[in-house]
C-alpha cells in the first residue's frame, strides 16, 4: 500500500492509496473466505462451498465486500499518518478494481489547521458596577405595579400616558397611503387599534401617539406625519402623511397601591420583603448581564486573531445553515420569495462571513478545552436536551430518545456545550475592569 498526497485547496488534500496486485488479491480472497463462510448453495454444507463456486454465484456480493475492504483501509491509512492530521473525511472514491494492476483509491479530506493558541489567560474585560441603588429598587417595584395596572376607562381628554382605543388611515398625495405600501398597514390604515399617548417609540406613526394627546372619545382630526429621508419604506421617505385620526376610547392606566392584595399577588409578605428579593433579583441579573459581557468581549477577542486557513467543507455548512436560518426567518416576517432571491447573493456573502467565525471561534475553543481538559458529562446532555426540547415544545424524555439514536445530532450538542463551557472558563479568567459608567 503506498500513499500520496496532493493538494485540492485551502486546508484540504486528496489523498491517493494505491493498493498492488498482490494486496488486491488477497483481500478478495478474505472476502470470498468471509461470505463462503454464511452462504447457502444447494449441494453443499455451509463453509465447505469452493471459492469458484462463491466468486460465480456471489460476484456482487464479493465486489461490494472488496470495496468496503479496500475504502476501510484507505480510511484507516489516512487517519493513522503522521504526516496530516485530519479535520474530517470528505469523500471516498475507490475507482476501478483490478486484481491484475491493483486499484488507487482517492480520499478527500479537510485538514485540522495549525495555529497558536491566544494568551487568553491575560485577556482582559469591562463590566459594569453590580452593586444596587435604592433608585434601582424603586424603578423595579413601579415596574412591578405597572404590570399589574388596570386600564380604565375615562370621560375626558387624554392625557401622556393614557392608551388610545382609534382608528386612522393615510393619505399622500390624494393617494392612500394603503395603496401605495399594500405590505405595510401600520403606516396606512387601522381599525381599533391601541396608542399609548405621548409615547414615540418607533414602532408605528409616532405622530398618531403624540397626536392623540388632547383628544376626547368620538373626536376626529387630521394629524401631520413627516417621515426621514431616510425612512425604511421608501414610499414614504422625505413624505409627508395626512392621516385622519378617529378616538374611539381613552382609557388610564392605574397602578395598584402596594397594599396586602399587591404584596399577595407577588408572593411577599410586606414592602421590606419584597425590596429585598427586587435587590437580590437585580443583583444577580446584573452579574449575569457582566457574564455575558465578558463571554461576548472573549468571543471578540478571538476573532481578531490572525486569520488561518480553514476546513472548506465545515465553513460551507456553517454558511449553509445561517443561509437557511436568515431566509425562514425572512419568510417568517413576511419577505416574499423573490426577494430573497434578488439579495441572495449578498445574503450568502453575509453568511459566508458569518460562517468563517463560527468555525474559527469553534476551532479555537475546541483547542483551549483540550488543553484545559473541559469535558462533557452526561448530566450536561441531558440538561442541554431538556432545554432545547422546551424551546421548540417537545416531550424532553422523547427528545432524548430521539437525539440518542442521531450521532450527528448528539454530536453536535456536546460541542455546543463543549464550547459554552470553555467559552465560560476563558471569561471567568480574564482580568475585570470596572467600568464608571453606567450599564444598561
Amino acid at each position: 500500500m503506498n500513499l500520496e498526497l496532493k493538494d485540492a485547496g485551502t486546508a484540504r488534500k486528496i489523498a491517493i492509496v494505491t493498493f498492488d496486485a498482490e494486496e488486491i488479491q488477497n483481500k478478495e480472497n478474505e472476502a470470498c473466505k468471509e461470505i463462503g463462510k454464511i452462504a447457502s448453495i444447494p449441494g453443499f454444507r455451509k463453509g465447505k462451498a469452493p471459492a469458484a463456486v462463491i466468486r460465480k454465484k456471489y460476484s456482487k456480493e464479493l465486489k461490494d465486500e472488496l470495496t468496503r475492504k479496500v475504502s476501510t483501509d484507505a480510511y484507516e491509512s489516512i487517519l493513522d499518518n503522521k504526516e496530516i492530521k485530519v479535520y474530517s473525511i470528505l469523500k471516498v472514491d475507490p475507482g476501478d478494481f483490478s486484481k491484475e494492476q491493483g486499484v488507487s483509491v482517492e480520499v478527500t479530506v479537510d485538514l485540522e489547521p495549525e495555529f497558536d493558541l491566544p494568551d487568553y489567560e491575560n485577556f482582559e474585560s469591562t463590566v459594569h458596577p453590580t452593586d444596587v441603588s435604592d433608585e434601582d429598587i424603586d424603578k423595579e417595584i413601579n415596574t412591578l405595579r405597572d404590570q399589574r395596572a388596570s386600564f380604565d376607562v375615562v370621560e375626558r381628554e387624554a392625557k401622556e400616558g393614557d392608551y388610545i382605543k382609534c382608528s386612522y388611515e393615510g393619505e399622500l398625495d390624494g393617494k392612500a397611503v394603503a395603496e401605495i405600501v399594500p405590505d405595510k398597514p401600520m403606516y396606512g390604515k387601522q381599525t381599533n387599534t391601541w396608542e399609548e399617548a405621548g409615547q414615540a417609540k418607533g414602532l408605528g406613526v409616532d405622530a398618531i401617539a403624540e397626536g392623540v394627546v388632547g383628544m376626547k372619545s368620538g373626536e376626529k382630526k387630521g394629524i401631520e406625519a413627516n417621515f426621514k429621508d431616510d425612512f425604511e419604506i421608501a414610499p414614504l421617505a422625505g413624505k409627508t402623511v395626512i392621516y385622519q385620526v378617529e378616538v374611539h376610547e381613552v382609557r388610564e392606566k392605574k397602578a395598584p397601591e402596594m397594599d396586602e392584595e399587591f404584596f399577595k399577588s407577588v408572593k411577599v409578605e410586606n414592602l421590606e420583603e419584597l425590596k429585598d428579593r427586587v435587590l437580590t433579583d437585580l443583583e444577580s441579573r446584573k452579574q449575569r448581564e457582566n457574564q455575558n459581557s465578558k463571554r461576548s468581549q472573549v468571543t471578540q477577542k478571538i476573532l481578531e486573531l490572525p486569520d488561518f486557513p480553514l476546513p472548506q467543507q465545515a465553513v460551507e455548512d456553517e454558511s449553509n445553515s445561517i443561509f437557511q436560518q436568515r431566509a425562514q426567518r425572512a419568510i417568517q416576517q413576511g419577505t416574499k420569495q423573490e426577494e430573497i432571491e434578488a439579495q441572495k447573493d449578498e445574503l450568502w456573502k453575509e453568511a459566508k462571513t458569518q460562517g468563517e467565525a463560527r468555525v474559527k471561534l469553534t476551532l479555537i475553543l475546541g483547542k483551549i478545552a483540550e488543553k484545559e481538559k473541559v469535558e462533557v458529562s452526561n448530566e450536561d446532555l441531558a440538561r442541554a436536551a431538556s432545554q432545547e426540547a422546551m424551546m421548540m415544545r417537545k416531550d424532553p424524555t422523547a427528545y432524548i430518545k430521539e437525539l440518542s439514536k442521531d450521532r450527528r445530532q448528539l454530536h453536535r450538542l456536546r460541542q455546543d456545550i463543549l464550547h459554552d463551557k470553555t467559552l465560560d472558563l476563558v471569561a471567568n479568567k480574564t482580568k475585570e475592569n470596572i467600568s464608571d459608567t453606567k450599564g444598561d
